[in-house]
């Protein structure tokens, strides 16, 4: 590992493959067009010897890139050189080094290889790509340099200890087959065919009428609503059916471990993907139940984490959003998560806000919608006005669950916040130290009535969350404020609210 290492010989296969994806355009169109191509017409071969020849240029830069790049550790720092003609050398401190993520396609688990993705605070290497071993290797060797370093941290661990990882390593959390099949049937597909479902089906109960169904011009005359009600429907369940599997293969394995204060992450039945996490850069704590799941006594718990720098777009933990415990029983996911997290309490919160927040949830969203199904109906059918009235009746309902079962509290430090809607519910808890900021917002209407809309402002990746509630108390939103800004807030007054 101190002299320079090649990457895997699968890197090239990649590379080609990319080179498709790449020219894809340009190949369909060619394959579309071969039907009408003249073989006895040499001014007919010029086109596609063209694109062969951009083609097998791009393959050959990529493979240059494979061949010229180099990696191995130097001093304390992670070098990777890569150009043919160009050279670029990158170096990472390796004492800034905090997780190692791969990911696997179904070719790089055919020949066994890996995506690797070295990270640091502000940065980080892709290499792509290396074999399983070459992996455990990289890992360990900076693992074991850091362990060096880190005298006071490590005082009674040996390098050798160090890459030993099997005897630190603990299973936290293993998704079984079964929970795995209620996740992928509970997700959100299932509450979107059932929300356009149902308007749809009520329509149409009333448009054809059963009573002549035996009449065949009556029946010949409502044909075309039957067929696209079929469509629709037919559409509507294939969408529900792809998003199932998508989510069982996605989530296919998922096993959650720690080791070292670090959090890994395994899933995937097509694509393997393993992920990262140091706990110590949570800045919050996310709980995330759907309308369905809360029957069934199930939650999802997320964890808000900084940015990992220069993150690939592919990678599960750039945006700062990492899925802990996917599918798991509400009671055993926070027994867990006060384990992980001991700095923080997970309190129930008091919920309940101002009555008149009912109408300003809702009335913006239900003028908009009448007025479009006004219009609609006059241009053409009343059952737009229909629908647009059985979805501003969703609206409020949904402002209605919002006011009513929505909270927060806060203590000396931490904020904990509930927020109702009608298809999810999202408890946020989050430490005072690392809030980055608050807003309050109010407008002439709000100020006279006394209320105001605030949000908290979390680091999460390379941008920010925000945790707030509108249309509260603006005298709870001023203590809010001063909770913030003040260190050591005496809070005398409540520390939540209620309607």
């Amino acid at each position: 590992m101190y002299s320079p290492q090649k990457l895997h010989p699968l890197s090239y296969l990649t590379g080609l493959i990319k080179t498709i994806k790449q020219n894809i355009i340009v190949i369909i169109l060619f394959l579309i067009n071969i039907k009408d191509f003249n073989f006895t017409n040499v001014r007919e071969y010029i086109w596609p010897a063209m694109m062969i020849g951009i083609f097998l240029i791009s393959f050959i830069i990529n493979a240059l890139a494979v061949y010229s790049t180099r990696y191995w550790i130097e001093g304390h720092h992670f070098v990777v050189i890569k150009g043919v003609f160009n050279k670029k050398r990158k170096e990472l401190d390796i004492q800034r080094i905090q997780s190692f993520d791969s990911s696997q396609d179904i070719i790089s688990r055919i020949f066994g290889g890996m995506i690797m993705e070295i990270k640091t605070p502000s940065d980080s290497i892709q290499l792509e790509i290396v074999s399983k071993k070459q992996f455990e290797d990289i890992e360990q060797n900076i693992k074991a340099v850091q362990y060096a370093n880190d005298q006071q941290a490590e005082q009674n661990e040996t390098v050798e200890g160090a890459k030993d990882e099997s005897k630190s390593q603990q299973l936290l959390f293993k998704l079984s087959l079964k929970e795995l099949i209620l996740m992928a049937l509970s997700s959100g597909s299932i509450g979107i065919a059932l929300v356009t479902l149902t308007p749809i089906l009520g329509t149409f109960q009333e448009i054809i009428p059963w009573e002549s169904l035996f009449d065949r011009f009556e029946w010949i005359a409502h044909a075309a609503y039957v067929a696209v009600a079929g469509l629709i429907i037919t559409a509507l369940l294939a969408a529900y059916i792809i998003g199932v599997i998508i989510e069982f293969v996605r989530s296919y394995g998922y096993t959650l471990t720690e080791e070292n204060e670090q959090l890994h992450i395994k899933h995937g039945l097509l694509s393997v993907k393993t992920v990262n996490v140091p706990i110590r850069r949570i800045q919050a704590v996310v709980e995330k139940q759907s309308f369905i799941r809360r029957f069934m006594g199930y939650t999802s718990i997320s964890f808000i984490i900084t940015s990992d720098g220069h993150s690939s777009e592919e990678s599960e933990s750039a945006s700062g959003d990492v899925v802990i415990l996917p599918f798991i029983k509400r009671q055993k996911a926070y027994e867990m998560v006060q384990q992980l997290v001991p700095s923080m309490a997970f309190q129930d919160v008091p919920t309940g806000l101002p009555k008149g927040g009912i109408r300003r949830h809702a009335q913006i969203g239900v003028a908009l919608l009448l007025i479009a199904g006004g219009i609609c109906t006059y241009f053409w059918s009343v059952w737009y006005l229909v629908l647009a009235a059985f979805i501003s009746v969703l609206f409020i309902v949904n402002s209605i669950m919002t006011v009513l079962y929505s909270g927060y509290m806060t203590d000396a430090s931490l904020l904990t916040l509930k927020k109702t809607q009608l298809l999810r519910t999202r408890y946020f808890y989050v430490k005072k130290d690392k809030i980055i900021g608050f807003e309050k917002a109010q407008n002439l209407f709000m100020q006279h009535a006394e209320l105001a809309d605030f949000n908290f402002k979390a680091a999460r990746g390379l941008s920010s969350i925000d945790i707030g509630l509108r249309f509260i108390p603006d005298r709870e939103a001023e203590r809010l404020k001063q909770w913030y800004i003040k260190e050591g807030y005496d809070e005398t007054e409540s520390n939540g609210t209620r309607g």
